[in-house]
């Protein structure tokens, strides 16, 4: 499987104005070497679920059962605080709290086998949230005011301790005011299927949305609380992304790319800023020993720009999603080494 596709995105939750169509001109990205921005750490495993911290002077990660985080200057890295066998991330809005799952050892047949808390990666220690007896996956979400969060298929108010049980899928985020969560329902033995509007308030289900045909679930966003999914289109002469309204299923063009047209990989990747208005996304090119995937940025009213271009041509290779930095200004990301392994990178005055 290639790496791609297990990554998530944490999506904002700004509202975008509106991006014009803009042709990419040159669309080869960097020639020659590869061009992936600082190196801030090399990883033997994990590095999968990455978030900045609030004043984005660290990048936090999972790895080896715990969270760390590498200071974008020095690359110097810490531990935080956080019990053992914790594995995934999920940022609060304000990015001052980190979320977490953990694996509880050795749990008897009545007793949870993970538990759901919280980090304040600048000081103090871990805070235990809930505890449930399934099986930890590694999808988790939490709402923008942090009152819900959703994991292994319940529904949980961190407020009341109320808890809505889902039916089989994964969660993918909340709506800015928190009364909706985004759903992909189980279907024919996916797990990731038709997407639906859950009720925060009592579980109910709105009717199927407008499904995006390329595959985008990771590149949606919120433009109040009015859902778009990214989405694309291809021919012999041009890649083209664009949104489609959730509910009336209206398309809206963010960009083209030229007459030498990429081809997204087999999950393309993509991520917004915090104020929603500049799109990242990695597009891929060519095949065998020359494939390679540029990360591309796009603006309101500027032609898509390549920020780092890295060699994928390896039976392991592959990249994960970019995450900006809260001013917007840098953007790190994970890149999949062959034979194993994980660099995480960054770039910066993007």
């Amino acid at each position: 499987m290639n790496h791609i596709q297990r990554k998530r995105i944490r999506f904002s939750l700004a509202s975008l104005a509106f991006l014009p169509v803009v042709g990419c001109g040159d669309t080869s990205g960097p020639s020659g070497a590869q061009d992936p921005g600082v190196l801030l750490v090399t990883l033997t495993l994990g590095g999968e679920d990455l978030a900045w911290t609030s004043d984005g002077t660290e990048l936090v990660y999972a790895v080896a059962g715990e969270l760390r985080a590498v200071s974008a200057s020095t690359h110097t890295v810490r531990r935080l605080d956080t019990p053992p066998s914790t594995f995934i991330l999920a940022l609060s809005r304000a990015g001052e709290r980190i979320y977490f799952a953990s694996s509880l050892s050795a749990p008897g047949p009545n007793d949870p086998s993970f538990l759901v808390g919280r980090v304040n990666p600048a000081a103090g220690s871990a805070e235990t949230l809930v505890t449930n007896r399934s099986a930890a996956e590694r999808f988790m979400v939490v709402s923008p005011d942090e009152r819900f969060l959703a994991t292994n298929r319940v529904l949980y108010n961190l407020e009341t301790g109320a808890q809505i049980n889902l039916p089989a899928g994964t969660a993918f985020g909340f709506s800015p005011d928190g009364s909706q969560l985004l759903y992909y329902q189980a279907q024919n033995g996916l797990l990731i299927g038709a997407p639906s509007l859950i009720s925060t308030a009592d579980g109910s289900s709105s009717a199927p949305l407008q499904s995006p045909s390329g595959s985008f679930y990771y590149g949606h966003r919120w433009d109040g609380n009015s859902l778009q999914f990214l989405d694309f289109s291809r021919d012999d002469e041009a890649l083209r992304l664009f949104e489609i309204d959730a509910v009336t299923g209206v398309h809206r063009a963010l960009a083209e790319f030229g007459s030498n047209p990429f081809f997204p990989a087999i999950l393309p990747v993509a991520n917004w800023s915090p104020d929603g208005r500049t799109l990242a996304i990695w597009i891929e090119q060519g095949s065998g020993a020359g494939r390679r995937s540029n990360l591309y940025v796009i603006r309101s009213g500027s032609a898509p720009a390549v920020v780092a271009s890295v060699i994928t041509s390896g039976f392991e290779t592959g990249v994960g999603r970019p995450v900006f930095s809260p001013s917007g200004n840098s953007v790190a990301y994970p890149y999949y080494l062959d034979g194993g392994g994980t660099s995480l990178y960054m770039k910066s005055g993007i």
